[in-house]
């Protein structure tokens, strides 16, 4: 598959990830609730694509789990703890922003998965969802800040356990998960295989 298909397809992916799936319009007032998960979507679908990757379906997939796990951890409780009103006086918690650190946490696990030239399309797409949080005025521009080093710090984390899950998960590593997209009806496929 040439470069330009796989950008194609990409591209696409990246908007029916920032879309929902039916939707007769889109509230543009939201769109970066929806922009948040692109990354972590496009991360998974670029194996679909046939972009090579420094792991494996199921190990992307059990770090972005742990990503996961530990951002909302992290954002949860400091919005707890931390009081602090929106600009827009809706709620009392704005910091962190739990908008960008989602972001930012799936734009380093694609840099970390597929290198720096699907990573900067992430971290561009993860800057604009910061962006547009303070410019709506839902979040100060420190909470944005913070949201993002949250985001890169839990993906780093989900990065380090996903090693010692796998390996208790299956300590031979003779699972595999991988998925593709069959050539002849384009359904969406997975097989997973076990070595005895």
């Amino acid at each position: 598959m040439s470069f330009l298909k796989k950008a194609i397809l990409a591209s696409s992916l990246l908007l029916a990830a920032a879309f929902p799936s039916g939707a007769q319009y889109v509230d543009l007032h939201y769109f970066e609730t929806y922009l948040q998960y692109a990354p972590s979507v496009v991360d998974l679908g670029l194996g679909l694509l046939g972009v090579d990757s420094k792991n494996d379906f199921l190990d992307r997939g059990i770090s972005i789990g742990l990503s996961y796990a530990v951002s909302l951890a992290v954002v949860k409780s400091m919005k707890f703890v931390i009081d602090e009103t929106r600009p827009d006086g809706s709620s009392d918690n704005s910091f962190p922003s739990g908008h960008t650190a989602t972001a930012f946490m799936g734009a380093e696990l694609i840099r970390e998965h597929y290198g720096w030239g699907w990573g900067a399309g992430a971290y561009a797409a993860a800057t604009t969802v910061g962006v547009m949080r303070a410019v709506r005025h839902r979040h100060y521009w420190w909470d944005v800040l913070a949201g993002a080093g949250i985001g890169v710090a839990s993906a780093r984390a989900g990065l380090w356990l996903a090693g010692p899950v796998r390996e208790w998960i299956d300590p031979n590593r003779r699972m595999k998960l991988s998925s593709y997209i069959e050539p002849q009806t384009g359904a969406f496929c997975a097989a997973m295989t076990y070595t005895f």
